[in-house]
Order: structure tokens, then C-alpha cells, then sequence
């Protein structure tokens, strides 16, 4: 049988196998040693104060929005471009999307836009470090400090990415993360984790994922079951230890890409300021519905991250529809081409083969 090349292939090992055989041996599954050593290790990592386990990187976003204490009909700014995870949480605490073009270089908050959408109802600006190349943190922080309002860095496609020699997630008020099975770590199936370097921030987000307890029974506030099981934190311990061995990998892999496919294509960019780690390696193409037929005949998995922007979606409401012309085109044309730890040389290598042959026959 040919062989597939997947779009993307979640890395374990026996050390992942081990850290849940030591989960189910101690009994205890939430609330546990594993997921404190976790949230030590991560905030660690990042280079801040805190760090919260939570259930997933959606309920990451809506802690913090609840946190900063974002409320109905406040508005916070967002790019349409963007997985709709970043967006939904911002519409279930019927606060306003305001949503803004992307850079069209690095698929980020385009900081121009951004100004000219900011007013005195804004409460909050997310910048979302998309396909894992940061976001300008300097300028965005810039303007979020003028005007008094909140950073939240959407970190979920980024753990590991750098600002300026700096983790993402520790530029702005909260950073979140998910671990979702696709992302450069996981903990095989859903978790996330908010950090901060804020102690009233630490404290509202780790009473609201538990049922807004202050203490047992004690409910301070109305919050949610978003915790993080022992077994997830277990796992992420031991992806974290890898994570920047997978990043390092990936990067390389972006490497051979950008030596070897051809200049039909309108490759991904890392700016001065960034490190890229290529949670997903993104091509722009004005044939790409056609090359995704040809590479999937040819056994090469590709996925569009994301056909339909946010203004788009049909579960947004009609009064936050707008006309986003640049990020309406980068939609057309976006490919993900594969992009995992397990790929090979000869794999990647496969790859660009089979676009220039598609170039080819065009």
C-alpha cells in the first residue's frame, strides 16, 4: 500500500504511556499533584508568575475575557482570520467581536486596522499568534496601554513561538494555550492553561474553571467546569519536556520547504522580531482548490486553516458582518501543507516534488 503523508501526526512515546500508568496507579484524577507540577513547569517555561490547567483552549479564552471582567456589549477586537474557538467565547459573554484585517505576511493582527477600530468601548484587543509566527506584541501592547485596555495573547497554535527572545503569553495581561491533539504539544485530546503574571487575574481564572469556588463548598463567584484532568496534566508534563526538540524539528522541516517548493507559491514568513515554530506551514496559491485535488490523489493529505472567516460564519450575528477585503482573499487561496515530528526528509521532499509536477502539467 503507498504510503499517506497526514497533515498532521500527534508524536508519544513510552514516557507518555508511563506518566498515565503513574496517573492511574495514584487514584487521583482531579486536582492532583500532576496537574500543580504541570502548571509549575509551564509557567516556567513561559517565563511567568502563573499558570491555570484548564479543560481546553476555548474555555482558556472565555476564562480570561470573564477574568478581565469583559462584559456585555463591551467590545473586544479580534481577527476574522482566525479559528472560530478564538471568536465563540467572545459571543457567549454577548460582548461585541470587532473583527480586523490580518497582515498579510504573517496572518496576524494587522496593527493599522487595529487602531482605526478602537474606540471607547473597546475593553480588550486578542492577538492571535496564528499558524504559530507571533504577532507585532510591541505595537499592540503599545496601543493597549495608551488606551487602557487588555492583551490577551491566543497562544493556542504558538507554545514555544518567541517575541523578541521572549515566550508568547508573557508580553500581554493573559496568554492562552490549548493542547489540543493537532497542536506542537499535546495531552492527547482536549486541555489548555492560562498564564499570567497578574495575581488578581491567577485567582478570578482558577476559581471560575472550578465552579467559582474560593474553597470547597465556598462559591465566590459563578463560574464553570473547565478543570484539567490529572491524566491530561500528566501527559503535558512529559510533551513539555519535548516541545522544544518538536519546535527545533518543525523548523526545519520549514527549512526544506522553503528550499524546495516552487516560486508559484507564496511561502510563510518569519519576521526579524520572530521565532517562528510552524504549528502549521501555510502556502498561498491562486490554484489551490485545484493542488489540493492533485495532492490528494497523490496520497498527500492539505487542509484549508480556515475557509470561512469569522465576519463569515453563519453563527455570527448579522450586526457584526463586515468587509474584510484582504483577509476575503487569503481565504481563496490558503493551503496547509503537512507539517508534524514525524515527518521525514524524504516525506517533505515528496511533497514539493509533487506541487512542481502539478506546476508542471498546468
Amino acid at each position: 500500500m503507498e504510503k499517506r503523508i497526514n497533515i498532521f501526526e500527534p508524536y508519544t512515546d513510552e514516557r507518555e504511556r508511563e506518566a498515565v500508568l503513574r496517573v492511574l496507579g495514584s487514584g487521583w484524577f482531579i486536582g492532583g499533584k500532576e496537574t500543580e507540577a504541570f502548571e509549575n513547569e509551564f509557567k516556567n517555561y513561559i517565563g511567568v508568575k502563573h499558570a491555570v490547567g484548564c479543560s481546553n483552549g476555548t474555555a482558556a479564552i472565555l476564562l480570561a475575557l470573564e477574568a478581565l471582567e469583559i462584559k456585555e456589549n463591551d467590545e473586544v477586537i479580534v481577527p476574522s482570520h482566525t479559528a472560530f474557538p478564538t471568536i465563540e467565547p467572545i459571543l457567549n459573554i454577548k460582548a461585541k467581536p470587532i473583527f480586523v484585517e490580518v497582515n498579510e505576511e504573517t496572518y496576524t493582527l494587522n496593527v493599522e486596522d487595529v487602531k482605526r477600530k478602537i474606540n471607547d468601548k473597546t475593553k480588550a484587543v486578542i492577538a492571535v499568534h496564528l499558524y504559530g509566527h507571533p504577532a507585532e506584541l510591541d505595537s499592540l501592547k503599545k496601543i493597549c496601554d495608551e488606551k487602557n485596555i487588555y492583551l490577551i495573547e491566543d497562544c493556542a497554535q504558538a507554545v514555544g513561538a518567541e517575541y523578541k527572545n521572549r515566550k508568547v503569553g508573557s508580553i500581554g495581561d493573559v496568554g492562552c494555550f490549548s493542547f489540543y491533539p493537532s497542536k506542537n504539544m499535546t495531552v492527547c485530546g482536549d486541555g489548555g492553561m492560562v498564564v499570567t503574571n497578574n495575581e488578581k487575574i491567577k485567582e478570578s481564572v482558577a476559581m471560575l474553571k472550578n465552579h467559582g469556588a474560593k474553597t470547597r463548598y465556598e462559591h465566590a463567584l459563578l463560574g464553570y467546569n473547565f478543570r484539567i484532568s490529572e491524566i491530561a496534566s500528566a501527559l503535558g508534563r512529559e510533551q513539555l519536556k519535548k516541545l522544544d526538540n518538536f519546535n527545533d524539528k518543525r523548523r526545519r522541516i520549514a527549512d526544506i520547504y522553503q528550499e524546495h517548493l516552487p516560486k508559484n507559491l507564496i511561502l510563510p514568513q518569519e519576521k526579524e522580531y520572530a521565532k517562528h515554530v510552524y504549528h502549521l506551514y501555510v502556502v498561498r496559491c491562486k490554484e489551490r482548490n485545484k493542488l489540493k485535488e492533485f495532492l490528494e490523489k497523490n496520497n498527500v493529505k492539505s487542509e484549508i486553516h480556515y475557509p470561512i472567516p469569522g465576519h463569515m460564519q453563519q453563527a455570527t450575528p448579522e450586526e457584526f458582518k463586515t468587509k474584510l477585503p484582504k483577509t476575503e482573499t487569503i481565504v481563496n487561496e490558503i493551503l496547509s501543507l503537512p507539517m508534524h515530528t514525524k515527518l521525514t526528509e524524504e516525506d517533505v521532499k515528496f511533497v514539493c516534488e509533487k506541487i512542481k509536477e502539478f506546476y508542471g502539467k498546468i
